[in-house]
């Protein structure tokens, strides 16, 4: 066990500040006043969103992990940013996931003072376990979700503007998921559930 010194005040409040830099980046979902969802508010339902449905229907699952990943997994955030990934072509994915990855070599110096932080970034990146695949799967159904506080308005305003948009929508991000293992059952019929329901009731056209 590592020994408490007298850096380690400030090794917190450098922390603390990184976390607070998280919580300005605004992504494209909105809050239900409206407001841009922030990516600290994002991981924090995230955790809590997976961690409940992984209790009711993945026990099986490590609980401890699944909230770990989904708090860290947006961390690479603090070099790229949010980026809209609605409307992405083919291309746009590639280049952000080469962007993603660069940018968990670079987050490794963000967190040198926090390093199971760091191994909890990678570990999720990796996509090696059932926790980490699961969250994966669960992370891009809680964007769903978001759309429904405006009846659909701030989906039409990112692109996505009548049910053949919602359909390319969901071929995309199965096509990107799908390049990693199939995760848990659960957050597979969660995901179809969900989309299913934004693709029946969300948008008229």
């Amino acid at each position: 066990m590592k020994k408490l010194q007298s850096n380690t005040v400030l090794e917190i409040i450098e922390l603390s500040k990184l976390l607070g830099d998280f919580g300005q980046i605004e992504r494209v979902t909105r809050l239900p006043n409206g407001r841009p969802e922030s990516d600290s508010h994002h991981s924090f339902s995230l955790a809590l969103i997976s961690f409940e449905l992984a209790t009711q229907f993945a026990p099986e699952l490590d609980s401890k992990k699944i909230l770990l990943y989904s708090l860290v997994h947006d961390l690479p955030e603090l070099v790229t940013g949010d980026i809209n990934t609605l409307t992405s072509t083919p291309e746009a994915l590639a280049l952000k996931f080469q962007q993603d990855k660069d940018a968990v070599k670079k987050v490794k110096g963000v967190f040198k003072n926090a390093p199971s932080i760091f191994d909890a970034i990678k570990a999720y990146e990796l996509k090696e376990d059932e926790e980490s695949l699961f969250v994966y799967w669960i992370d891009k159904m809680t964007t769903i979700p978001t759309h429904f506080y405006d009846n659909g308005k701030n989906l039409r305003a990112l692109g996505i503007a009548n049910r053949s948009d919602i359909e390319g929508w969901y071929e995309r991000t199965l096509n990107k998921l799908d390049k990693h293992k199939r995760a848990h059952t659960s957050a597979v019929q969660i995901l179809e559930l969900t989309y299913l329901k934004m693709h029946d009731e969300l948008l008229n056209e």
